[in-house]
């Protein structure tokens, strides 16, 4: 494990060094603002890796996929969210809102559940975002989650 310790640190010195860099402005939805992001969700008394995304299909709509690794099983799905334009924000964030459906399977058992979405997105500079929002379940079955992640824009 003292093998790894390295690798925090690598991670830590490049968003360091990225978010010292002037940043560019907020965009919104739109072509040319889509990332992939390794992230972290927490809820239910768990937190899971995943891999979050976003591409743009309007100037203010975005299509959000995801896949995570809850244990004994995988959990994807999506959202559409609206994503709100803010140029002149003193920091580049883009907030949004939206909602989705995502399926798990844990054990060979699939469970499927809508989910509203809020969250923003922090356009670091031309090459990273980071991303935090909350989805909360519309039924009584799945976990109120968060979720944090470091995208790479694209």
């Amino acid at each position: 494990m003292k093998k790894f310790l390295f690798l925090p640190a690598i991670l830590l010195t490049w968003i360091v060094t990225t978010i010292s860099q002037t940043p560019q402005a907020a965009l919104a939805g739109g072509l040319g603002n889509n990332y992939i992001a390794p992230s972290v969700t927490f809820g239910g008394g768990s937190s899971v890796f995943g891999i979050d995304s976003k591409f743009g299909l309007s100037k203010n709509v975005s299509l959000r996929p995801f896949i995570s690794f809850p244990s004994n099983g995988t959990e994807f799905g999506g959202s559409l969210t609206y994503d709100w334009d803010l140029p002149q924000a003193a920091f580049p964030i883009t907030p949004f809102i939206g909602v989705g459906i995502d399926l798990q399977t844990v054990n060979e058992t699939t469970t499927t559940n809508g989910f509203a979405q809020i969250g923003a997105d922090l356009n670091v500079n031309s090459s990273l975002a980071l991303l935090g929002s909350l989805a909360i379940p519309f039924n009584g079955g799945g976990n109120t989650s968060f979720t944090l992640g470091a995208g790479f824009r694209f």
